[in-house]
């Protein structure tokens, strides 16, 4: 049973540490000590989020959030919070301080800047005399604390009235705050210079508020410093920091947790994979086109090794618009080397990995490294895109293509022909392996069962293959798509912004894929019930990401394209 606690400053704080002028709060990072596992910060200015309502996704959630958010659950974000509530709040972690089984309720805090004292004070009145249990105080370095039992075992957490469910279709119910929150779950508040602490014990208040005066805290660390050196800091709606050495002797602590509602593995990510990062940030900020993200993987020590070839975009050509997804990237035999390296401490993924290419070999004679993956030295591209010819077009009217380059050209051909020989035999003589000369200048092989082709290949030049789901899909991409996905204005502006060179693209087209969806099951999604989720969804008009990698550094961008809201 946990205490709930409220804890006020009415006296000067005493600690050095802590900013003391609180008409003009300090940044938060001035509070946290400057070995802080995690913090995340919300930038809550009224008009950064009020900008956002030109994108007609945040207008329809916005829209829905204020008619359906419901004020039973004891505080309403206009009358209770809103008045008081300054321009940022703060998620942390604090470093864990024994070697205990910890917990996220002795490490985690919530700050929030204040910017009308007495709008908080009655707030926190009548949190205070809303609960009938008797109330105790005590004095924690010149802090007050209000402190009172719950009268009740902790109580699960309640969900959205399915009145208010029913407005928004398709959304499941929702975990809400209970409204007796602070009598069945405990909470902590400290008011602080400029801003007001919350947390669900008083142990993490109190470790802060432990902080030595005068010691370094997070914003002289160097780690944050280059965070907050981003062109985008001052702007961004959302940033995110943490030390990952720290954050995984977190979760390893938190595993050990039998209350926990759902296992944890500690084995999930070893101190080998995370110790060579000194950190990893990020941040979420608004441009023009939508919504834009960055994160970083800070190396402790440059390393050169294991840095994939720029991808140089020369397949962009080759693909059809509008594809639904695109993917392209460089060396996929040194990306599943990359990924063998880290996955093989794991002993379920080496038995499935070692059972996987026994298969492959029993059956086919081949190798998985050495055969086929092997000669995928260059770019690739992997992509779906509409069509009515080939495998799967009858009934899905989609296509699947795969370009790969190669420095290897013999060994790719000898694993293709032992492959579809291998097939032969498994099918007894059922499948039948073609030669089309010249089609459009280009030899096409095809594997076909009867008169169905369901596999088909070509070279478009001395180094790149071209493999795709039939004879009929294949010919539509030779030479060239009649529309180029380099030249699609959706994949331009998805693009556009991104960093270039980099290891390739990861691409969307909310569009034409969120057709294709509901043509497949057009009773269902023409229903009523499904109009405002196509409405919200369908403001979405792409999403692409991108990697670059550095001797300092990984980065990943990645950027949501939104349309404008309707007027």
């Amino acid at each position: 049973m946990t205490s709930s606690i409220i804890a006020v400053n009415t006296v000067p704080i005493n600690s050095q540490s802590l900013p003391q002028k609180l008409s003009s709060p300090a940044p938060v990072t001035q509070f946290l000590p400057t070995d802080t596992t995690l913090i995340g910060i919300v930038n809550t200015k009224t008009e950064k989020w009020q900008s956002l309502t030109k994108f007609e996704l945040f207008a329809q959630i916005f829209n829905a959030v204020e008619k359906q958010l419901p004020t039973q659950m004891g505080l309403n974000y206009q009358t209770d919070i809103k008045p008081w509530l300054g321009e940022q709040v703060a998620f942390t972690l604090l470093p864990q301080k024994d070697i205990k089984p910890g917990s996220l309720e002795g490490s985690f805090l919530l700050l929030a800047t204040v910017k009308d004292e007495q709008s908080l004070q009655v707030l926190i009145d009548r949190l205070k005399s809303s609960n009938a249990q008797e109330v105790t105080e005590r004095q924690y370095k010149g802090v007050k604390i209000l402190e009172w039992k719950p009268s009740a075992p902790i109580a699960p957490v309640s969900t959205l009235p399915k009145s208010s469910v029913a407005a928004v279709p398709g959304i499941p119910n929702l975990p809400m705050p209970n409204r007796n929150s602070i009598k069945n779950r405990g909470m902590a508040i400290a008011l602080l210079p400029g801003y007001i602490v919350t947390a669900s014990t008083a142990k993490p208040i109190e470790q802060l508020l432990d902080k030595p005066p005068g010691s370094a805290n997070l914003a002289q660390n160097p780690n944050f410093k280059q965070l907050t050196q981003h062109p985008q800091y001052n702007q961004a709606l959302f940033t995110l920091y943490e030390d990952p050495t720290k954050v995984l002797s977190l979760f390893k602590s938190l595993a050990q947790d039998p209350s926990l509602p759902f296992p944890i593995a500690p084995s999930a990510i070893t101190s080998a994979q995370v110790e060579q990062y000194s950190s990893i940030d990020g941040l979420v900020w608004e441009q023009p086109e939508g919504l834009r993200l960055q994160l970083f993987a800070h190396r402790k020590t440059p390393s050169l090794a294991n840095i994939l070839t720029p991808n140089t975009a020369q397949l962009l050509p080759r693909i059809p618009a509008p594809a639904y997804s695109a993917t392209t990237g460089s060396n996929i035999y040194l990306q599943w080397q990359m990924l063998e390296t880290a996955l093989n401490g794991y002993p379920q993924f080496k038995d499935g990995l070692a059972k996987l290419n026994q298969t492959i070999t029993s059956t086919t004679g081949l190798d998985l490294n050495k055969d086929i993956l092997g000669w995928m030295d260059g770019e690739y591209a992997l992509f779906s895109y509409p069509t009515e010819q080939g495998l799967i077009s009858s009934q899905l009217k989609m296509g699947l293509g795969f370009f790969v380059q190669t420095t290897n050209r013999s060994k790719a051909e000898s694993t293709l022909n032992k492959l579809g020989q291998s097939l032969k035999t498994l099918s007894g003589g059922a499948l039948s392996t073609n030669t089309y000369n010249d089609i459009d200048g280009f030899n096409v092989n095809s594997w076909n069962f009867g008169e169905q082709s369901i596999f088909a290949y070509s070279w478009v030049d001395d180094k790149t293959l071209l493999i795709s789901t039939g004879l009929g899909a294949v010919t539509e991409l030779l030479p060239q798509p009649q529309k180029q996905l380099e030249k699609d204005y959706n994949f331009a502006t998805a693009i556009s912004s991104l960093p270039f060179p980099n290891q390739g693209y990861f691409y969307i087209n909310m569009g034409s894929s969120l057709a294709w969806v509901y043509s497949l099951a057009p009773e269902t999604f023409n229903t009523p019930s499904f109009q405002v989720f196509k409405q919200v969804i369908g403001s979405v008009r792409s999403f692409s990401t991108t990697t670059t990698t550095t001797s300092k550094k990984e980065q990943y961008d990645g950027l949501v394209v939104l349309a404008p809201a309707k007027k």
